[in-house]
């Protein structure tokens, strides 16, 4: 994995937030959830960059709005076709399993936004379509790229 391609700076919130430690932030923190997963907030402290904010919340008297989250939209125009989503998801997946120049595999390519993301990031790609509808469609989306670049 290259997880350093999709982490992001730390945000402002940690200078304020580390200035008001307690002990309790040295210690691990068992979730309440007992999901197995916990948290030692010193650990943080020499943090330049960071995964997105959902990877580690603090609670919400520490920050207001992070400048590390990152949004996306929770839905998209449906460009014909029934699951469209925005192409900063495959985009952050590629970063995080791939550097440039290698291949991405979509088996579902549905209307190509996994591979219009690999084309933009500097990847190549195989995409697999039953529908003739949306290969014809992804097709179309990539052709359209290319002719921009």
């Amino acid at each position: 994995m290259y997880q350093d391609a999709v982490k992001v700076p730390i945000g402002d919130w940690a200078k304020k937030r580390f200035t008001s430690m307690t002990e309790k932030d040295f210690l691990r923190h068992i979730s309440r959830t007992n999901s197995k997963f916990g948290r030692n907030v010193s650990n943080w402290l020499s943090r330049k960059k960071v995964y997105p904010h959902n990877v580690l919340v603090f609670e919400k008297e520490h920050y207001s709005e992070p400048s590390n989250l990152i949004r996306l939209a929770t839905e998209c125009s449906n460009r014909n076709h029934s699951a469209v989503f925005p192409i900063e998801l495959p985009s952050w997946f590629i970063k995080l399993f791939t550097k440039r120049g290698d291949i991405v595999l979509d088996p579902f390519m549905g209307i190509g936004s996994t591979a219009l993301a690999s084309m933009l990031l500097g990847r190549n790609f195989v995409g697999i379509e039953i529908i003739k509808e949306y290969a014809k469609e992804a097709r179309k989306n990539i052709k359209e790229l290319r002719n921009l670049r």
